[in-house]
């Protein structure tokens, strides 16, 4: 008989538990991350391929810098036009100083136009920190990269000490969808649910 649907609240891969993941910065720390942003004038962007974890990271650097004393900005760029309405753009920009850190997660999904715009527009920031997919107009402070052992190591602490009996092997979904994490936990979800509880 096949066991009743995981309740969605009970996953162990629910977005609730995937929000509560720490970045890895291997062989460093977040403050490491922050003084090396301060070396490059407080001008730089995460760089990684989908899935490897840079809105998260750009999340958890945010009460860092809130802590260091700036006033935090942050915007999200889509990759369709608008990429993000006029309203948005003059609202991030506003009477920013020394005092403003903005922080624009898919900046790289803007025209070259309105990225140049921007970096302009935020010349009297104290700061700017962008996400993008490959190395650009600004400094890399950290290139973004995921592993099957990452994986590994995520979803051993997702599942605790819960059985794992019934998912497939970790090393083929990280394959599967190209490591892009965000994908593989949410097929990581998706067997969860499907196989009842217990996982």
């Amino acid at each position: 008989m096949r066991p009743a649907p995981l309740r969605p609240c009970d996953n162990p891969f629910r977005v609730q538990r995937l929000r509560e993941l720490r970045y890895r910065v291997a062989g460093g720390s977040l403050e490491g991350l922050l003084d090396r942003l301060a070396e490059l004038g407080q001008r730089a962007a995460l760089v990684g391929p989908e899935g490897s974890g840079k809105t998260t990271l750009l999340g958890q650097l945010q009460p860092l810098l809130e802590a260091r004393g700036f006033e935090v900005r942050r915007a999200r760029v889509y990759n369709e036009p608008p990429f993000w309405s006029r309203a948005e753009a003059r609202a991030l920009v506003a009477g920013v100083g020394a005092g403003h850190f903005l922080l624009v997660d898919g900046a790289d999904a803007l025209p070259s136009w309105r990225l140049a715009r921007l970096r302009w527009n935020t010349r009297r920031a104290g700061g700017l920190l962008i996400t993008s997919h490959q190395v650009g107009p600004l400094p890399t402070l950290l290139e973004c990269r995921t592993s099957e052992e990452l994986l590994r190591e995520l979803a051993t602490e997702l599942l605790g000490a819960a059985p794992v009996s019934g998912l497939p092997p970790l090393d083929e979904v990280y394959r599967r969808h190209g490591g892009n994490l965000r994908e593989a936990l949410r097929e990581l979800y998706d067997v969860c649910a499907g196989l009842g509880p217990g996982c």
